[in-house]
């Protein structure tokens, strides 16, 4: 069974964010991350949430751990980024 993230962050223009995350996909699928669904919180409109299906855990921390990212998310204007890693009960 996959294991799923569930990964929340503020973004400083949600839209803008959006599309950079739809763009990004490509690089999330080749470490075996799949897109679920994508979020906007209706109470804080700059927090996206966005739930991810993975096949191997080691690949998808090395990529949300990765330095690489780090930067493209402080360059994006992402902060308080939140992941939460589930497995199937």
């Amino acid at each position: 069974m996959a294991t799923h993230i569930l990964w929340q962050a503020d973004v400083a223009d949600f839209d803008a964010w959006l599309n950079v995350f739809k763009a990004d996909a490509r690089s999330r699928k080749a470490v075996g991350i799949v897109d679920l669904n994508v979020w906007r919180d209706p109470d804080q409109p700059n927090h996206a949430v966005a739930l991810f299906a993975v096949a191997d855990l080691d690949k998808a921390r090395a990529f949300f751990d990765s330095e690489e990212l780090a930067m493209h998310l402080e360059r994006d204007g992402v902060t308080h980024v939140s992941l939460k890693m589930l497995t199937p009960a």
